[in-house]
This record gives structure tokens, sequence and C-alpha cells, in this order.
């Protein structure tokens, strides 16, 4: 997929961003076009598909960013580059100063370069700067225009010299027994944290780490929720529903029944919200910082036991902020592991979403401390899940890709992902929960959500949950958000349940399908029969280990 970000009635001269994963690829394109919407996180496979724009200082030249290369797995990102690779386009080749040599190796072994006009740009600079004569000695060797920088500190000057070397790009004649010639990168580079290396206790760590990121957020919702929700309901809340309590019946229903796009919708802002921003707070700093990778890593081990690498982690941990996001971010898995990724995402990754209704409804049952038990039997069903259904090894894949560097904070890039975050949650989720609401609330009124819940009833028998909870199993189905809809009566239904019915069909909500805009994006992007397999596979295991969890709740109570 080609993203244009830019037109102009000009004649273009296109450039392709050409390396491998986490050299700076994006982060010097973002600072070559001048725009704030091309700006990418520090993670592997920030770019998932090829965007394009003009240079801001040359509108006559066109840059194409294009994803990261993986030359040890058949990623959907490497073929999309490879794919790009059009003859008679200048390539900018992109990779690291510390591994100059062995980057452009590899680039001279996989790719086709003789014959075509080449740049080089040497990132990250900033932790290592060749002497210029070292830096001399690279141009002769390679008879191209060669420039290094930090992507993250670029002014005009800096750019204006990257500018020079692209229209000064001269045809690839390198041999690979001139390359030898170059000089070696620095040892010991992108070398796993120390703390993560110990045997036992570097996996244990890195779990506990990655449970952090998620439980922190949570934690510190909860605390400002339970604290801001009795104040909105004294001052806002009450005063809105006295007030349109007089109000036509089907009004005051619409707006103030028990899925009232007020009453209810309240909920979903109030436990929703703040989950989203602090989960996006968490993410974008351990982004920033480049720990995600190294957690990864660590758990590399583990995760081949199910059919996944360390790699397909990552993918599992933007979940937690968005379902779809994941799934698009997968296309750096190999074809091999890619649906086993997106299947764990499907079951396991709760996202921020999902968190906050979750939350708002153990709370409003009085019963917070099982969101714990709750998430960590997401996640571990979940891997078994994947395990069940994917019986492939991960073992023949291999991580030759190095780590990325613990750094600091790029505050730009930090408070620009975290606003894109926000956005999504005001301009998409909240309207479709709104909507959700006013659906119910429509239905409710009409009397065709007895008919739904005459349907869910079978299900809901099955593990003895009364009828009325027909309405939150099936508008999770939508968005899992649509949980909330449990909340129906300020809570009234769920304080008439015991400890047990609320854990199974929280759970069952959460896991009996992904939702409709996941099982879309996994249809568009691995086809509508993988998205069903995938789905009918997530229900069965769903009612089989809810089944099973009964059954234990049962014997325990």
């Amino acid at each position: 997929m080609l993203e244009q970000a830019e037109y102009a009635d000009v004649a273009w001269t296109e450039v392709l961003l050409v390396g491998c994963e986490s050299v700076g690829k994006s982060g010097l394109f973002r600072q070559l076009i001048g725009e704030k919407k091309a700006l990418a996180s520090n993670v592997k496979g920030s770019t998932i598909s090829a965007l394009q724009a003009p240079c801001h200082l040359n509108g006559n030249i066109q840059l194409t960013d294009l994803p990261g290369l993986q030359f040890e797995m058949d990623s959907h990102n490497t073929q999309l580059t490879l794919d790009h690779l059009q003859e008679g386009k200048t390539i900018l080749l992109v990779v690291k100063s510390t591994e100059l040599k062995e980057e452009l190796e590899q680039l001279q072994t996989e790719l086709n370069l003789k014959g075509r006009k080449i740049a080089i740009v040497a990132t990250h600079r900033d932790k290592y700067s060749p002497s210029p004569a070292e830096q001399n000695r690279v141009q002769e060797l390679l008879q191209v225009p060669v420039v290094w920088i930090n992507t993250r500190k670029m002014d005009d000057s800096v750019q204006e010299e990257v500018m020079r070397a692209i229209k000064q790009a001269q045809v690839w004649g390198a041999t690979a027994s001139i390359m030898r010639f170059l000089p070696a990168s620095s040892p010991n580079v992108h070398q796993l944290l120390p703390i993560f290396r110990l045997p036992i206790a570097g996996p244990l760590l890195a779990c506990f780490f990655l449970f952090a990121m998620f439980a922190l957020p949570v934690i510190g919702a909860y605390l400002l929720v339970s604290w801001l929700e009795p104040i909105v309901d004294q001052y806002v809340l009450d005063p809105l529903i006295t007030t349109l309590d007089q109000a036509p019946y089907f009004l005051a229903n619409m707006l103030i029944g028990d899925y009232g796009l007020i009453t209810l919708g309240s909920y979903s802002f109030l436990w929703a919200f703040p989950v989203v921003l602090l989960i996006g707070v968490m993410t974008s700093l351990t982004e920033e910082i480049g720990i995600q990778e190294h957690i990864t890593t660590t758990l590399d081990p583990w995760l081949r036991k199910i059919g996944l690498t360390g790699r397909d982690l990552l993918p599992v941990i933007t979940g937690f902020g968005c379902n779809v996001v994941a799934v698009f971010q997968s296309r750096g898995c190999s074809s091999c592991t890619r649906i086993s990724c997106v299947s764990l995402i499907a079951f396991g990754s709760a996202c921020s979403y999902q968190i906050g209704a979750t939350l708002s409804i153990f709370n409003a049952a009085q019963v917070p401390f099982l969101f714990v038990p709750y998430i960590l039997l997401l996640f571990l069903v979940g891997a078994i899940h994947t395990r069940v259904w994917n019986r492939q090894s991960a073992d023949q894949f291999t991580r030759i890709a190095p780590l990325p560097y613990i750094q600091k904070i790029d505050w730009k890039a930090f408070f620009w992902k975290l606003s894109g975050v926000i956005k999504q949650f005001l301009l998409q989720a909240m309207p479709i929960f709104l909507v959700i609401c006013l659906v119910a609330s429509v239905l409710d009124t009409i009397g065709i959500l007895s008919i739904f819940s005459w349907l869910a009833m079978p299900l809901l028998a099955l593990f003895s949950l009364p009828a009325e909870a027909a309405p939150g199993l099936i508008f999770s189905f939508i968005r899992k958000d649509g949980l909330l809809v449990l909340n129906e009566g300020q809570g009234s239904l769920l304080m008439d349940m015991s400890i047990s019915q609320i854990f199974i069909l929280v759970y069952l909500a959460s896991t009996l399908s992904a939702c409709l805009v996941t099982l879309f994006t996994i249809g568009k992007e691995l086809g509508w029969k993988t998205s069903l397999s995938i789905g009918g596979k997530q229900m069965l295991t769903s009612m089989v280990s809810a089944a099973l969890l009964a059954v234990g709740l049962y014997f325990l109570t």
C-alpha cells in the first residue's frame, strides 16, 4: 500500500529510502519532509506501509520511506520494499554508522544495486562518529556520496548536506572484494541489557517489566477514576438526570435510560479514557527508550514454545493499545508465524478500551480485585490457544537483526504519538461507543433487545448467567467496550450476580470473538477464510475454557 502524504503539480525525482530495520529511516524521512504526520516511534517495524511526500527543502524531490528490510525472514514488509525497488529511481541507502560495513555488505548481497544511482546516509552519529580520515576512506572505496548524521538533531545545514548527497548520487560499482576493506564496526554494539542476560532471573525480570507496563497504568487509572467518579456523579450526572427525567419517555430513555447516552456514555469516558491515556504514555515511553525490544528478545526462547518468536511479541504488546494497529504491525512477522501472532492478538491482547470497560464493570460490581486474575487468565489461555491451534515450530527463525539502543526520550516524538492516541479515542472510539448506546436504547425501547436476549439464552443458560446479560455479550462482538452496557441500571444487574458469574460473563464477552473491526482487518490482511478460521477457533477455545473455569469456580466456592 502506498500512502501519499502530499501531492504537487511538478515532475518528481523519486528517491527511495532503503535500509534494514531500526536504522532511522522514518526519523530521517520526517526531518526531510518537515511533516509531523510522518513521525515514527523507536520500535522495529514502525513503518508498515510505504509513505511518500516531497522534500520541504526541494519540492522537486519526492521521498518514499519504505519498511525496514528483514533478510532473515519472509515478512510482508520486506516484500513490499523489494517490490518498490524499481529501475531508474535514486536509492538513498540508510545504514547505522556503528555497523556500516556489515549492513552495506548485506544490502550488496541481497539487493541488486549494480548500475543503480546510490547515495548513503549513516545514522546514529551520536553513537559513533568516524574520524575525517575514515570518512574519506569510506567514500573513496564506495565512490558514492556518504553523509554521517544523527536523525534526532538535524538542522537545515545537515539537511542540505543530505540533499547534496542525493543530487550527487553515483552509479553503484562497489564489489564484494572492495567492501571487505571498509572499516569494521565497533564491537559490543546493541547488546542485551545485563539484567536480562541472567539465565533464569532475566526472563522473569522481563515478564515483570512487561506486566508493569500495563499494571501501573491500570492501577493509576483505577485510583484516579475512583476519586473522580463520585464528584462527577454529584455535580454533573445527578443534576442532568433530575432535569432530563421530565423529558418525553423516548428522549429520556435515549439520554438517561439504562443504556442512555449520558448515563452509560459517562462510564465509557470516565473509565476508558484514563486507561487509554496512561497505557499510551507507558507504551510511548518504553518505545522511545528502546527497552521493548530487549524485553521481547529475552522472552524469545519461551515464546518459541508456543510457535512464536520474540519479534512476534511486539505486535501483541501493541494490541494492548489497539488490536487493529497490532494486526498491521504483524506485517513485520514471518509469514510462518504471522497467523499465530494475530491469533494471540485477537484472543489475549486486551485493548485499552476493553481494559477500561472491564475495570468499570468490576468496579461497579464492587469487585475491582478481579481485574488481576482476569488479565492473567486472558493471556495464559491466549498462549495455550495459540499453541494448540498453531503447531508450527519457530526454531528455524533466528534473530540476526540488532537490538535498538537504550536512549533518551525524544519528547517531540513522544507527545506526537500520545496526541494520536488521544485523537483516536475522542474522534473514533468514543463516537462508536455512543452509537452502541444509542442503538441499545432504541432496541430496548421497541422491544427488539429482548429478542437478542432470547437468542443468546442457550449460551447464557449453559453458564448459569442471567438473560439480562445478553446485550453485553452481543455488543462486545461489535466493539469490546460494548461490554459497558452491562453497567445498565447503574450496575443493578451486576449487583444481583455472584462474583463467579460476573467473572465468567466478562471473560466470555471478552474472548468469545474478536471485535468486528479486528476481524475485518484480519480479513483484509490475511484473507476472509483465515479471519473466519481465527474467529471460529477463538469461539471454541473461549467456550471450552469458560466451561473449565466455571467448573473450577464451582468447586472453589
